[in-house]
This record gives structure tokens, sequence and C-alpha cells, in this order.
């Protein structure tokens, strides 16, 4: 992100904003100094400042709104020499994100699927859509455990097994749909009607 933007929300969730300030690059002594003016203002709890990444993290009391923490950092003779003056004018500011789930292998396994999904229809947009995630990644975790059992090596990825078995979940999970379509298609009874006279 270039300087020429002055100050810029790059990041914020309810009690942290994360504000660009190119004017810090290179210069640790200035951006340890705006953050110490930082903690300085009212509400703020923390802040720190990288000038590798030309950033200014900022953590406030919850209950205080993110218009008056940035009201006060703009208060900053330091900083809205920085280009500061950016922060008054932001209107309104970004939507900060609200709580996030926590973690948990059923949010894990919705995030991967998602992920995939998504990266599965990017590849499809390219011609020819010859090229299908859902049955090439679980295709690559299984080949590589094969592999590993025909050349006898215990290199230091996975153990062979290990890469079977996930290679053969991640084919179920990624295409659930087809695997019933397919069974519904073919007249071979699913789960639900294995049991049935």
């Amino acid at each position: 992100m270039s300087s020429d933007r002055g100050v810029f929300i790059i990041h914020c969730i309810p009690g942290r904003v994360r504000l660009g300030v190119g004017a810090l690059r290179r210069d640790p002594a200035r951006a340890e100094e705006i953050a110490e003016l930082a903690r300085a203002c009212p509400g703020v709890v923390d802040a720190r400042a990288s000038a590798w990444a030309g950033s200014l993290t900022v953590e406030h009391e919850p209950d205080v709104p993110l218009e008056e923490v940035l009201a006060e950092l703009a208060q900053i003779p330091e900083l809205s020499g920085c280009g500061c003056r950016a922060l008054d004018e932001l209107s309104p500011p970004p939507r900060c994100a609200g709580p996030v789930e926590p973690p948990s292998p059923d949010r894990t396994v919705r995030l991967v699927v998602k992920a995939a999904d998504r990266l599965n229809a990017a590849t499809q947009a390219v011609p020819p859509p010859q090229v299908d995630l859902k049955l090439l990644i679980p295709g690559l975790l299984v080949g590589s455990g094969v592999l590993q059992v025909l050349l006898r090596r215990a290199p230091s990825a996975p153990h062979w097994i290990t890469l079977v078995k996930y290679g053969l979940d991640a084919f179920v999970v990624l295409n659930h749909g087809r695997i019933q379509g397919f069974f519904a298609s073919s007249g071979a009874p699913t789960g639900g009607e294995m049991g049935r006279p």
C-alpha cells in the first residue's frame, strides 16, 4: 500500500483497528513514537506500529465507537503529519466484522469445502474446463500414498496410509452430491434403503 493514500483502514474488528500509514515505512523511531502517542489516547488499550508494514494497530475498549477512536488518533500531530486528516473523511467507516465462529473441526471442513468449491468454479471458467479439483486433489493424495508404497520410501511426508485415507475421505466429502446422484440414477440402494425388505 502506498503512502499517497495517507492513513487508511486496512482491517477492523470490534475493539481493534489496523491502519495503513505509509509514511511509517522504514522509519522505526517514528513508528514507535506514534504508537506511544496512540497508547495515550482515551479509550485506547494498546497500540503497535510496524515500520516494516507501514501500519498502526490500535486495540481500544469495545464499547468506544470506532469513529471516536479515529477522531482521537487524528488529534496526534505526528500522525496528522502523515496524512491522518483522511481519517476524519472516512464516511462511513468500513463495517467491522462481527463475532467469528470459534474454531472447530466442522467449521474447518465447511471452510475447506467452500474454498474448494470457489477454486473449482474458477478453474472451470478457464478454457478448456477439463480440470476438476474435487477429483484432482483427492487423486493426488491417494497417488502420493500409492507412490510411497511402490517406491518403498519413508520420506518426511505423512505415512502412505494417511495419504490414502485423507484422499478417499476428501473424495467422499467433496463429491457427496455426485455420489448420491450416481446411486440414485443407477437404482442401487442408498444407505437409508439398505435395511428395507
